[in-house]
């Protein structure tokens, strides 16, 4: 998602259509991760007592948005502001709605009710398929739309244009790169129907991921250990990712930078040699 940006900043390629056109930022910000954080703050500044969409938000915080940060690998380097940026996006609203759900002071009123002791969290809900509704079901409605305008955009009214310049970075080229360059189990499993069927493939595998994410926001939902136990899973997987990077690409890079200084440097000697003898008769 948008751990991939980070791409494009070292591609000059890619940069100069950056700057030269709206498309490569506009497509960015058509990503779940964005329309999610717009609906998390709206939720947050208009509705913050609304505990219908309170779920469906925590459901879009803990499930996709929570595990692309594993699954894709986003990384803690503090020395690039790209990948901080696509940790904290994916990370933040987990921890906001983890604190309003069982820590936040303005809601300790609605965790009591008259001769009943006081309630572990808000809200309270004890009718599960109450929960299943509001955790699973009406998120994966809302993601589902996401997707289908995402879609009618991108594939369908922006098209051509992908099809004439293959370096705009959609989410499909982005993630099935990723995967490419790592050869791990995302791209054999999108391989499996043929490298033509790729494409199906994606979808089929997204489609599973959303639903078993959003599944899995139910137990978190309903156990604050196993909350604070996926907080920390998070943000350790974060920090892992992030030293791995720092020990296995960054030599890498430092490695291709000296190359490609040293084949720089020979080859102005070269020119200048050709100069001077040139000069020289």
């Amino acid at each position: 998602m948008a751990e991939g940006a980070s791409d494009a900043e070292g591609d000059p390629k890619i940069r100069r259509k950056d700057s030269a056109g709206y498309y490569y930022r506009y497509k960015k910000m058509a990503d779940f991760c964005y329309y999610a954080n717009t609906f998390f703050l709206a939720m947050l500044l208009f509705f913050p007592r609304n505990e219908k969409l309170f779920m469906v938000c925590f459901s879009f915080a803990e499930g996709p948005l929570a595990w692309a940060l594993i699954v894709w690998r986003c990384s803690l380097v503090f020395s690039s502001l790209d990948k901080i940026v696509s940790v904290v996006i994916h990370f933040l609203p987990g921890i906001v709605f983890f604190t309003i759900r069982w820590w936040n002071p303005q809601t300790f009123s609605a965790m009591r009710l008259d001769g009943v002791a006081a309630r572990a969290s808000w809200p309270y809900v004890e009718d599960k398929s109450y929960i299943w509704t509001w955790l699973f079901l009406v998120p994966l409605v809302a993601y589902a739309l996401w997707q289908l305008l995402y879609f009618l955009v991108v594939d369908v009214l922006r098209r051509q244009r992908l099809l004439q310049d293959p370096e705009i970075m959609t989410s499909y080229r982005e993630l099935s790169k990723k995967a490419k360059r790592a050869n791990n189990i995302w791209w054999l499993l999108s391989g499996m129907l043929g490298d033509q069927n790729r494409r199906i493939m994606y979808i089929l595998i997204q489609a599973v991921f959303t639903v078993a994410t959003m599944a899995l926001t139910v137990p978190i939902f309903l156990s604050y250990r196993m909350h604070v136990v996926f907080q920390i899973f998070k943000i350790s997987a974060t920090i892992w990712y992030g030293a791995s990077f720092l020990l296995d690409a960054t030599p890498r890079q430092v490695v291709s930078k000296e190359k490609k200084n040293k084949e720089t440097i020979e080859a102005d000697f070269r020119s200048d040699a050709g100069t001077c003898s040139w000069s020289f008769y």
